[in-house]
């Protein structure tokens, strides 16, 4: 490790961290999931999406002859602070690169304040799940990613006591929307503020975000990028649903719904949604709407709560870059 250090990352060097994750994924697949078609490389937007969200937090690793051997992108929604994607060439795997991008990663985010501090990563990653117990991360509970087909999707209309507007028609009314977001995400964990995920969605051009009314009060929020992380993916994804407690019967159903229209509107053949394990109520929901489970995240704590193991409301976020 004498010859590596880290250091912020630059706009050059983009394609190299876009290599790096390119090949740090097809040898895992290649390990673990040899059935999988290959992993495609992440899209320029979105590593820059990344760098301009949090340029202090997104961190690079350089060897001295090789050059950029890693890297880490550090993530913050008000008190609570994540990270991920964390990425080594296979090479440099084993040697105390990844753990020095991780501890950079975790004092930038508790520098910036942040109380809640964690990541996901797969649990059948045994290596990964070795070095974040062995830092000091404990397991704190299952984030279920499902999906769902919208091959034959039709529009929906939503129930006569919730209506749903959409940022990119709403303009005007932005500072007020997003001060919503802020009352809703503090709601459901003090502290916690999604503003930071829409206004990204927004200004990066990767989505939109939904906004659910029920009489004259903002009850809920979900954030949807339509543009996939990686070239050639066809889907769409919800980064984040935040629903005021006591408000989950009547929004949870025909928000999903919304986010269906979103997506089919985009010709997106599919939309994932992260749902902790312990949500029974929304798990049930998304299984009634033709969900599946596509995969299983455990998300690690170094600091503070997960937001899994408590709270009343409805927050369905993954911590997975």
């Amino acid at each position: 490790m004498t010859s590596v250090i880290v250091r912020k990352m630059k706009v050059e060097d983009i394609d190299n961290v876009r290599n790096i994750d390119s090949v740090a994924w097809q040898e895992l697949t290649r390990k673990l999931y040899p059935d999988l078609p290959k992993i495609t490389p992440r899209t320029e937007m979105g590593i820059l999406a990344y760098l301009h969200a949090n340029p202090d937090g997104a961190v690079v690793a350089v060897d001295e002859h090789a050059g950029v051997i890693g890297s880490s992108f550090s993530h913050v929604w008000g008190k609570t602070g994540w990270v991920g994607p964390l990425t080594v060439l296979p090479s440099y795997q084993g040697i105390g690169v990844g753990k020095e991008l991780l501890k950079h990663s975790l004092r930038h985010l508790e520098d910036r304040g942040c109380s809640d501090i964690g990541l996901e990563t797969m649990p059948e990653q045994s290596e990964n799940m070795g070095m974040y117990l062995k830092l000091g991360l404990r397991p704190e509970g299952l984030v279920i990613i499902m999906g769902k087909s919208l091959e034959n999707h039709r529009p929906s209309e939503p129930p006569e006591a919730v209506s749903f507007e959409r940022l990119s028609e709403r303009p005007s009314a932005e500072r007020h929307l997003l001060a919503s977001v802020r009352h809703v995400s503090d709601a459901l964990s003090p502290g916690l503020d999604y503003t930071s995920e829409v206004e990204l969605t927004r200004k990066s051009s990767l989505g939109d975000t939904i906004f659910a009314r029920h009489g004259r009060e903002y009850c809920g929020f979900c954030t949807v990028h339509t543009v996939m992380r990686r070239e050639g993916m066809c889907g769409a994804a919800v980064r984040c649903i935040g629903i005021l407690p006591g408000r989950g019967n009547v929004v949870l159903d025909p928000m999903l719904a919304s986010a269906e229209d979103l997506a089919a509107q985009a010709e997106l053949p599919e939309l994932m949604v992260p749902i902790p394990g312990n949500r029974r109520r929304a798990i049930d929901a998304a299984l009634s709407r033709g969900y599946r489970v596509v995969q299983t995240l455990e998300r690690m704590m170094w600091m503070g709560s997960s937001g899994i193991t408590s709270g009343t409301g409805d927050n369905l976020s993954s911590w997975s870059g």
